[in-house]
């Protein structure tokens, strides 16, 4: 659905952020286009520290954008394939990865309106591939691209399923009304899989899968699977992945007391033990990403210099350049904002990666984007949160435009020269 590109501040207070840019082909479908504004007009209202932020949302040349917090850490999936090979994820750890993505998730779920009401949030896609756990030992719910609540520009179509098929509950598969016990399911499925390395419902297909999800066969005890698991934790995940929604917990908030009433036998791993298994496990792949990323910014840095001295006339984005290269961009015909104060730098945001989805995937942390949906009903783009001309800030509009512009370069032929 969209590819995401680093990108760096400057000025006084640098900071590494990510673009995420809906995908050209995407950008003339109506249904994209507003589950794109929905994700960023809910996430932007969500303040916690386990909810991956958006800063900002914009258009430029006809493609959509978010400016978003860069986590410098790694998907849930990445983790569990990592440490299969060294006995599976420690308990404490697994109750820790749990009991926070948890906490981020109630904080969804109580997104209220101006009017103070709940807006009904619903993630509906919780997932390995949407629970970050970073190197500093923090993590990250991220990715409410078909997200559900109230004030969402984009409906949901009698029988139109949305999410991954593996992770969702047995309303949510049916095309039912769901609420937040949908999202308490999944996250009992990642549970699941956090402790005895299975998915508790995978069949051999997708349909079969959604199939054992729907019927009203309960999941084999994880106990069975792992007969060391105190039978504590085992009545946790058993209840969070309740065929009948009714005899889930009935919030986030729930689950997470019931994580904690556990913890004296079996004690929570800290954030620094959290952090010191990411290191152990991942720490090479996360400095390599560190180190590239320096090295484009030091390439930026270099063009920001070279190109000091402003052109004699508005110069075209640089559309030929090299993939994996920063790129610098000047653009008079941008919206003009009033000059900063003196002794600020003038120049705001940068890309310090030019590259496709699949290497910056791997640069910048894991964004594995995406969704299956059909295509519904169109929305008027003037609706709730459509942007426009003046509406974005010059900054946010430069690291779209030179992404953009990236993305439409050619590939050189190897061993090219620059």
């Amino acid at each position: 659905m969209a590819s995401v590109w680093a990108a760096r501040t400057s000025g006084q207070l640098p900071r590494i952020v990510a673009v995420k840019l809906l995908r050209a082909e995407l950008s003339d479908d109506p249904d994209f286009e507003a589950m794109f504004l929905d994700e960023a007009t809910l996430v932007s209202q969500i303040h916690h520290p386990n909810v991956a932020e958006t800063i900002d949302v914009g258009e430029e040349d006809g493609v959509l954008y978010q400016v978003m917090e860069l986590i410098d850490g790694e998907p849930l999936n990445l983790v569990l394939r990592e440490s299969k090979a060294r006995g599976g994820v420690p308990l404490p750890v697994a109750l820790r990865i749990v009991g926070e993505a948890a906490l981020g998730l109630h904080a969804a779920h109580e997104l209220r309106g101006r009017d103070g009401k709940l807006v009904g949030l619903v993630h509906r896609d919780v997932s390995p591939q949407n629970i970050l756990v970073g190197y500093d030992g923090t993590v990250k719910i991220l990715d409410f691209g078909v997200a559900k609540a109230a004030s969402n520009l984009q409906r949901t179509q009698v029988g139109q399923v949305k999410g991954k098929f593996a992770y969702m509950s047995p309303e949510q598969a049916g095309s039912e009304p769901i609420d937040r016990r949908t999202d308490v399911f999944t996250l009992g499925i990642v549970f699941y899989q956090l402790v005895t390395g299975k998915h508790p419902f995978l069949a051999e297909n997708e349909p079969a899968t959604v199939r054992r999800i729907c019927d009203k066969a309960a999941a084999e005890p994880a106990r069975t699977l792992v007969p060391s698991l105190p039978e504590s934790v085992d009545r946790i995940i058993m209840r969070a992945l309740a065929k009948a929604r009714d005899e889930r917990f009935a919030t986030m908030a729930d689950l997470r007391r019931a994580i904690e009433q556990v913890s004296p036998a079996t004690p929570l791993a800290t954030t620094d033990e959290l952090a010191a298994l990411m290191q152990q496990m991942l720490g090479p792949r996360g400095e390599r990403r560190r180190v590239a990323i320096q090295e484009a910014m030091q390439i930026a840095r270099e063009r920001s210099i070279d190109n000091d001295e402003p052109p004699p006339q508005p110069s075209p984005p640089q559309a030929n350049a090299r993939p994996g290269r920063a790129i610098v961009e000047r653009d008079a015909s941008a919206p003009q904002v009033p000059p900063p104060p003196v002794g600020r730098a003038r120049r705001w945001l940068v890309p310090v990666a030019a590259v496709c989805l699949v290497i910056l995937a791997a640069l910048a942390g894991a964004y594995l984007l995406g969704s299956s949906v059909r295509r519904g009903a169109p929305h008027p783009r003037g609706s709730q949160l459509a942007p426009g001309a003046g509406s974005i800030k010059e900054p946010l509009l430069r690291a779209a435009r030179a992404a953009s512009a990236a993305a439409k370069a050619p590939r050189r032929p190897p061993g090219a020269g620059p």
